[in-house]
């Protein structure tokens, strides 16, 4: 059965976390994205499926998958061996339940996805005790001893394991801060817009708000999927998502400053103001291509901007009234609030970021 079939039809484990150790799984699946574009020729990650994070080789048609439990520590102390093989006992209504151990919900997807699974890593902000002086590594790399506890214990749920399957599991210490996840992945996200597009102007905050409200977004998706690209499309990223915000930054950093667009208009000062606010707003609204209602009014400018973007003979003021007719409508069903100076505002970015 195709990979992409399995993982829908194969019942979850579990829900997801929620609140800050929830973000800090968000913040993390970020990085990663930062991390995989323009190492693979496709991918997709997805949040809260099957585990905390899992990355597809493909957003169509994948073959193979990694898996992350990606779980912080607010102490200093790090994971003991004997932490991760825990089974918490919990009781139910049918009596005493024992809970499967960190290590087990690991080796659970090896089992259910045997063949497809690359890796399954356990990923902390602390290290791991039992092999410290590594920040990354395989469990077959811990000692023979630790291993064949590690393989012993996964047999008793899963007795079918060999020691090649146990081999798949794996521990990563991230370097995103717990204390401060947000300063640290808008510092990744500057350093991976600055290796994608070189020196650009972009407004660092507006950018990264943009696209953390929609991995956040995605993170926290909770409706039934039926398929692997809605599973994509509601709770996942992809490399052409990626993709779309690198051209809206690359589209931004061509926007010009008020001052340089404020002489070539005539208009009343009162409506200028009102235009020069509503364009500060735009500039980092214009960054959110996860925003489908701005995005229909933009196509709709864009659609209109080729007829008179090239006329020698049309003033800024005449090029954004020929627009505005034709973008009116759209605008005034999609945009909400609907302003004349918000539309006009967009239309003069549309029109100084069209080439």
């Amino acid at each position: 059965m195709a990979l992409a079939t399995t993982l829908i039809n194969t019942p979850a484990r579990e829900t997801g976390a929620t609140g800050g150790r929830y973000d800090f799984q968000t913040m993390w699946g970020l990085a990663l994205l930062f991390q995989q574009h323009g190492t693979n020729d496709d991918y997709a990650i997805i949040f809260e499926f099957h585990d905390d994070v899992a990355l597809l080789d493909h957003a169509v048609n994948p073959t193979s998958v990694r898996f992350y439990q990606v779980k912080s520590k607010a102490t200093n102390h790090g994971w003991t061996l004997t932490s991760l093989l825990k089974r918490e006992k919990v009781k139910t209504e049918d009596g005493v339940k024992e809970k499967p151990s960190y290590i087990d919900k690991m080796y659970d997807n090896v089992d259910k996805f045997q063949g497809a699974v690359l890796s399954a890593d356990f990923v902390s902000n602390q290290l791991c005790g039992f092999n410290a002086e590594k920040t990354s590594f395989r469990l077959n790399e811990c000692t023979e001893k630790d291993f064949k506890k590690i393989v012993a214990s996964v047999k008793e749920s899963y007795p079918a394991a060999t020691e090649a399957l146990v081999g798949v599991l794996g521990f990563q210490r991230t370097d995103l801060s717990l204390s401060d996840a947000i300063s640290h992945t808008k510092g990744k996200l500057q350093t991976f817009i600055a290796e994608q597009l070189g020196t650009v102007w972009f407004s660092p905050e507006a950018v990264y708000q943009a696209i953390v409200d929609e991995c956040r977004r995605k993170a926290n998706f909770s409706g039934e999927v039926t398929s692997l690209q809605q599973a994509i499309k509601d709770k996942g990223l992809t490399k052409n998502n990626v993709q779309e915000w690198l051209d809206a930054i690359q589209s931004s950093s061509r926007s010009p400053e008020w001052s340089t667009i404020a002489p070539s208009l005539s208009l009343p000062f009162s409506e200028q103001l009102r235009i020069n606010q509503e364009y500060g707003v735009y500039r980092a609204a214009a960054l959110n291509s996860a925003d489908r209602a701005v995005q229909r009014v933009r196509m709709k400018i864009s659609e209109a901007i080729p007829s008179v973007i090239d006329d020698p003979k049309l003033s800024l003021d005449e090029m954004i009234a020929s627009i505005y007719g034709q973008a009116e409508e759209t605008a005034k069903k999609y945009l909400t609030p609907f302003s004349a100076a918000r539309l006009k505002a967009m239309i003069i970015y549309e029109i100084y970021t069209y080439y």
